[in-house]
C-alpha cells in the first residue's frame, strides 16, 4: 500500500506529457532528456519497453528501477551487459517478489518470478548481494530464491539471509551447516534470534571457533546445559569464548567453579556478581580465586614481558648464583609443580604400578580432568598423544570409538569419552551394542587407528 500511495504521489507530481511528447524526448540525442522520460511512472508501457534498448547504461537503469516498467522490459533487462543496470533491476524485482512461487498461473507473475530466479544466480555478486539484502527479513519471499540465497559461495550473498530469514526451516539450516564449506555459514546461523537446541548442539560440535564465540554471545540461543559443559571443557583453549560464557543468561550448577579456573582477572568479578549463583556456588569461583591468588597467577599476568629483559640488560641475575630461585619465587615454582604434574607422566607411572583402571578414567571425566583422560587414552591405547589430540579434535564417534577400544576400556565407558573428550552431540554418539559389545567390527576400528595415525606420522595435522 505504501508503495502504491507514493506512485500516486508522485505522479501528480509530474506534469502531464502527450504521447507526441513521449515519443520525442525518447528520440531526443541527449540521454538526459530520454533519462528523465525513463523515470516517468506516465509513460507508455511500449515507450518504456524500446527505452530498456537505449545505448545509454544511466537510461537503461532508469528503465530497471522504474516499477512502471513492462515485465516483459524487466525480463530483457536480466540479460544486460551493465552489472549497474541488473543491480537495480534486481532491487526492484525483490520488492516485488512477496507471495511469489514457482508456479504461478498469471503469465505476468511467472515472468516476475523467472527474472528474479535468474538474477539470484547472476554471475555479479553485487546483484545477488542486492536481492539477498532486499529479501532477507521478508516473511513470504520465494522459497526456492532463498534457499538459492543461502547456498551462494559468497558470504555477503549467503550471510543475510541465514542470519535472518524467516523462509529458512531449522532443518533447511541444519542441512545448510552440514553441507558448508568453511565461507562463514555458521557464523551466520549462530546469530539468529532463538537458535533452537539443535542448530546449538550442531555449532557447538564444529570446529569453527568463531561461530561458537557468536553462539555463546547470542542471549536467545537455547543452550542444552550438557552441550555448554561441553564448550566450558573446551574453552581454557579458546580466550574469545571467555567473556561470552561468564555473560551467559544461565550457566549449568558447576559451570561457575569451573570457568573461575581459566578465566583472566577482570572476568572472575563478573562471575562473583552475577546475581544467579546460589551460595555454594559463589563458594566455589572464590575457593578457586583464592588458590589462584596463592599461586601467585594473577600477579605473574599483570607482570610487564620485558621485565626480566631490562633486568638482565642492567647486570642483574637471571637467577640466584647457586641455580635456585629463593623466597617467594621458590615457594611459587614448587607449588605449581606439584599442583600441575604433567598428566602424560602421572598416567606413565600409575600405568607401570597397574593402577590405571577404567574407574580412574571415569573418575577423570566426572572431575572434568581433560588433560588426565587424554593421557590416560594416550598411555593405555599405546599411541602417541598427538595422535589422540587428532582423533579427538575431529569430532568423529567412530574414532574415539575405536580409540577407546584400544585403549582396553570397556564400552559402555565410550560413550562418556565420545560426549566429554570428543564433543560428539549426544544424540550422535555410538551405543553400545548387546549390553556391553562395542558397536563396530575390529577392522573397522584398527581402519580408524590407522587412518589418523598414519595423519599424524605424515604431518597432516
Amino acid at each position: 500500500m505504501k508503495g502504491f500511495l507514493q506512485r500516486v504521489f508522485t505522479k501528480r507530481r509530474e506534469t502531464p506529457i502527450t504521447y507526441d511528447e513521449a515519443k520525442e524526448m525518447a528520440a531526443s540525442p541527449d540521454a538526459g532528456v530520454r533519462g528523465t522520460l525513463a523515470q516517468r511512472h506516465d509513460t507508455r508501457p511500449e515507450i518504456l519497453y524500446f527505452l530498456a534498448n537505449d545505448t545509454d547504461s544511466s537510461v537503461r537503469r532508469h528503465i530497471a528501477a522504474n516499477e512502471a516498467t513492462p515485465v516483459q522490459a524487466d525480463v530483457f533487462l536480466t540479460d544486460d551487459t551493465d552489472d549497474s543496470v541488473r543491480g537495480s533491476l534486481a532491487e526492484k524485482i525483490a520488492h516485488l517478489s512477496a507471495g511469489l512461487t514457482p508456479n504461478e498461473s498469471d503469465k505476468l507473475r511467472r515472468m516476475t518470478y523467472e527474472a528474479l530466479d535468474k538474477l539470484a544466480r547472476d554471475q555479479a555478486v553485487h546483484v545477488r548481494q542486492v536481492i539477498s539484502q532486499t529479501l532477507k527479513d521478508i516473511a513470504d519471499a520465494p522459497q526456492p530464491i532463498i534457499q538459492q540465497l543461502a547456498r551462494d559461495a559468497e558470504s555477503v550473498v549467503c550471510g543475510p539471509v541465514l542470519q535472518y530469514s524467516p523462509v529458512l526451516s531449522e532443518d533447511d539450516l541444519l542441512e545448510i551447516i552440514e553441507g558448508s564449506s568453511g565461507r562463514g555459514a555458521l557464523s551466520f546461523v549462530s546469530r539468529r534470534r532463538n537458535v533452537g537446541e539443535k542448530l546449538a548442539d550442531a555449532i557447538a560440535a564444529s570446529s569453527d571457533k568463531d561461530a561458537i564465540s557468536h553462539l555463546l554471545g547470542n542471549r536467545s540461543a537455547q543452550i542444552r546445559e550438557e552441550t555448554l559443559d561441553q564448550l566450558i571443557d573446551r574453552a581454557p583453549d579458546y580466550p574469545e569464548w571467555h567473556q561470552p560464557l561468564v555473560e551467559r543468561p544461565e550457566l549449568p550448577p558447576t559451570a561457575a567453579g569451573k570457568l573461575a579456573r581459566f578465566v583472566a582477572e577482570n572476568l572472575i568479578s563478573v562471575l562473583e556478581r552475577r546475581k544467579d549463583l546460589k551460595k555454594d556456588q559463589l563458594d566455589a569461583v572464590r575457593e578457586v580465586v583464592q588458590r589462584r591468588i596463592a599461586s601467585g597467577e594473577f600477579e605473574k599476568r599483570e607482570a610487564p614481558a620485558e621485565e626480566p629483559k631490562k633486568k638482565a640488560q642492567k647486570g642483574a641475575p637471571a637467577e640466584p648464583a647457586n641455580g635456585k630461585a629463593d623466597g617467594k619465587d621458590a615457594a611459587t615454582a614448587a607449588a605449581g609443580e606439584e599442583e600441575e604434574e604433567p598428566a602424560y607422566d602421572k598416567a606413565v607411572a600409575m600405568h607401570a604400578k597397574k593402577k590405571l583402571t577404567d574407574k580412574e578414567v571415569a573418575k577423570a571425566l566426572a572431575a572434568n580432568d581433560v588433560k588426565f583422560a587424554r593421557a590416560a587414552l594416550s598411555v593405555l591405547a599405546g599411541i602417541p598423544p598427538e595422535a589422540v589430540t587428532k582423533v579427538l579434535n575431529t569430532h568423529s564417534a567412530k574414532g574415539v570409538v575405536a580409540l577407546t577400544w584400544k585403549a582396553g576400556l570397556p564400552a559402555d565407558l565410550a560413550v562418556k569419552i565420545q560426549v566429554k573428550l570428543g564433543h560428539v552431540p549426544p544424540s550422535q554418539t555410538l551405543n553400545p551394542r548387546n549390553g556391553n559389545q562395542y558397536p563396530l567390527s575390529e577392522d573397522d576400528m584398527n581402519w580408524q587407528l590407522e587412518f589418523f595415525t598414519g595423519m599424524t606420522t605424515t604431518g597432516l595435522r
